[in-house]
């Protein structure tokens, strides 16, 4: 089965450690991935760098249900998060500051699950990827610049 790739960037007016710890904690993923569905049993890393959690995922109308880790950690700089089981993807955050503003990239790597491929055509499953990449980075940067950073 052969990888696929989306690499897209986004501005959000907000700084870069805002962006970095609130795309670190896990359970914010529901909040602005259009297609995760529950993330559970988060816990630290044995290194304390990122977490490791499950999560149930729906894509192109069938729920599938993995296990992510964060493999990579560099605050403030870059987050690299491998998921396996279900769904096989590697998720490369890129943070780099822009005054008090981020500039953020994604790079999502993914394979397509054989069971998908039986119900759908691939050039659907990879538009929808695409669309859902760009909704999550819209909805990131909605959620961060609209709602109030609290003490």
């Amino acid at each position: 089965m052969n990888t696929k790739t989306i690499v897209r960037d986004i501005r959000v007016g907000t700084p870069v450690e805002r962006v970095f710890d609130f795309l670190l904690d896990p359970n914010n993923l529901p909040e602005v991935w259009p297609n995760i569905v529950e993330v559970k049993n988060v816990k630290k890393s044995k290194d304390n760098a990122g977490f490791n959690f499950n999560w149930i995922y729906k894509m192109s109308g069938l729920t599938f249900e993995g296990k992510c880790e964060t493999i990579e950690y560099a605050p403030y700089d870059h987050l690299v998060i491998r998921s396996n089981k279900a769904l096989d993807s590697t998720i490369t955050w890129r943070f780099q500051p822009m005054g008090r503003e981020s500039h953020v990239t994604l790079r999502f790597e993914y394979q397509i699950p054989a069971s998908l491929l039986k119900r759908i055509k691939e050039d659907i499953v990879i538009q929808e990827n695409e669309h859902e990449v760009e909704a999550l980075l819209q909805n990131l940067k909605s959620r961060l610049e609209l709602q109030p950073v609290y003490a």
